[in-house]
């Protein structure tokens, strides 16, 4: 087990030094390369993209009254968990700073820090699934768009079906996906947010333009409680989209202050959802329930929406380059491929951008693969692994503390021992004596004033230890648990609908067997 290693007051004292002085040399050399606490909050909105613009509002007007709410829930457990997971990391490299080494794949190493392994093996494998599956969604959007962008554009002259615009994406993204980790990213990362900020104003203004007849405000929106399958397609799909957990330890091992990685969450959550809330409002005033899955496919022909089409392809490329770097930095390390620019670097993405092509081909439903991932694979990523590797890590550092104080403690008692003379020693067994008292008068030498303020020293420290049990279960136990609890009910009961929605859809191989035709 990992606090097996904490054992040796020795190494203990070791890497207590190894972090305050620094364990090795050029160390300092790196950090002009880090990314700062704005680039990385870019990261964090550039991972969110455009998808919380364009593809979040249906799903909460679906909801009606409780679709806020579900968001606002959903996003807060989802900070929380992030926040946990990046101290998990801090932890982890105040226990052992040798786990910088595995920067590449840092949900891995704290999953095998904390629990073995076996537990490694499935994170890593969740995580590739997540990551991977989470680029098809891309794909689909951004290829659908230039279809849609076609047909607005020639009045439904030339329409070239989105089954053909995908192969043209795989060819343009590849180059692109060649780039290495976020901190070679800046650029990317920032020309993203600049896109999404453009797109939000842009289908403002689309929505603000549209004249096509009366409109009736907020149009069969209800104020009731909605359908449970319609709560549960609404988490997996903002769950998919609010989901950066894949993400952010890599984000975070590339900071120049790691401590800082909650602050970036934090504004860049705010940044994205003041852009989807404004979105969501403007859309339900002016559509209602018409509102369609891809709010760019119900506003009318105009230049505005001709231009946001194009920033939204451009952004899920972009957007695809950033997120799609964990599962490369993985394949390319098991593979044995150079961390630096390789043809066998462009060899293995180029390979997983052109399966991700082959997937969206077999099924060409977004919204379906959002479900999917976000309510199946993401569930145990956000929900459930974080708050219980938080719990783990607390007791590994909780044992190296103890360790620490033992190793000097011990140090400190050998000093004392060589100077303790035979007079201290008769001067403890006589103040023992006091204390307990004897046969004879000592014991009655206690005053009440005495025994009144030991008293009130007893209830002052019942007190404190009370407080400091009710701070624990409250920010540790019930907190962790609760958020456990309901990822795993959540993650069941989604995964169980996607089964279902799965078995009901028509639309496998549609591109495919349009081919055939």
């Amino acid at each position: 087990m990992a606090f097996q290693s904490y054992s040796s007051s020795d190494q203990l004292l070791h890497r207590q030094r190894e972090r305050i002085f620094g364990g090795g040399g050029g160390g300092g050399l790196n950090t002009t390369r880090k990314l700062s606490l704005f680039f990385a909050t870019l990261c964090v909105v550039d991972l969110f993209g455009v998808f919380p613009i364009v593809a979040l509002p249906k799903s909460i007007i679906s909801c009606g009254l409780y679709g806020a709410p579900l968001v606002l829930f959903v996003i807060t457990l989802q900070i929380y968990t992030a926040v946990v997971l990046g101290r998990c990391w801090t932890i982890a490299e105040k226990l052992d700073p040798s786990i910088v080494a595995k920067n590449r794949y840092p949900y891995a190493a704290i999953a095998e820090f904390t629990y073995g392994r076996r537990m490694s093996v499935f994170v890593t494998v969740l995580l590739d699934l997540t990551v991977f599956g989470g680029g098809i969604p891309n794909l689909l959007v951004a290829a659908q768009n230039l279809q849609l962008l076609g047909s607005r554009v020639s009045g439904g002259s030339f329409e070239i079906s989105f089954c053909y615009w995908l192969l043209i994406i795989g060819l343009f993204l590849c180059p692109i996906m060649w780039l290495g980790s976020p901190k070679n990213m800046r650029t990317l990362a920032s020309i993203s947010v600049v896109v999404c900020s453009s797109v939000a104003i842009l289908t403002w203004i689309s929505i603000g333009e549209d004249r096509s007849g009366s409109f009736t405000p907020f149009k069969d929106i209800t104020l009731g409680l909605p359908p449970f399958v319609q709560l549960l397609k609404a988490y997996g799909i903002i769950a998919f989209q609010f989901d950066i957990h894949p993400m952010l330890l890599t984000i975070q091992v590339d900071m120049q202050h790691k401590r800082q990685i909650g602050k970036a969450v934090l504004f860049g959550i705010l940044t994205t959802c003041t852009l989807s809330m404004i979105t969501t409002f403007m859309t339900a005033y002016r559509y209602g329930m018409d509102a369609t899955n891809n709010v760019l496919q119900i506003l009318p022909r105009s230049w505005s929406l001709y231009l946001t089409i194009l920033l939204v392809t451009l952004q899920l490329c972009l957007s695809s380059a950033v997120g799609n770097s964990a599962l490369f930095q993985h394949i390319e390390d098991l593979l044995g491929a150079s961390r630096d620019f390789t043809i066998k670097r462009c060899i293995i993405r180029s390979t997983l951008v052109w399966l991700g092509v082959l997937i969206a081909e077999i099924l060409p439903r977004f919204d379906l693969v959002m479900g999917i991932i976000g309510g199946t694979l993401t569930g145990p990523l956000i929900f459930i692994l974080p708050p219980l590797f938080y719990q783990r890590m607390l007791e590994l550092e909780k044992i190296y503390s103890q360790e620490l104080k033992r190793s000097y403690s011990t140090e400190s008692s050998q000093m004392s021992d060589d100077h303790l003379e035979d007079s201290d020693i008769e001067t403890i067994g006589d103040s023992r004596r006091s204390w307990y008292g004897s046969i004879g008068s000592q014991g009655s030498t206690l005053s009440m004033a005495k025994i009144r303020d030991n008293c009130n020293k007893w209830i002052e420290l019942v007190a404190i230890r009370c407080k400091q049990i009710c701070h624990f279960m409250y920010s540790d136990c019930i907190l962790a648990g609760s958020v456990i609890v309901f990822g795993i009910a959540a993650t069941l009961a989604s995964t169980y609908y996607n089964m279902f929605d799965i078995r009901e859809t028509q639309l496998w191989f549609s591109c495919l067997s349009a081919w055939r035709r």
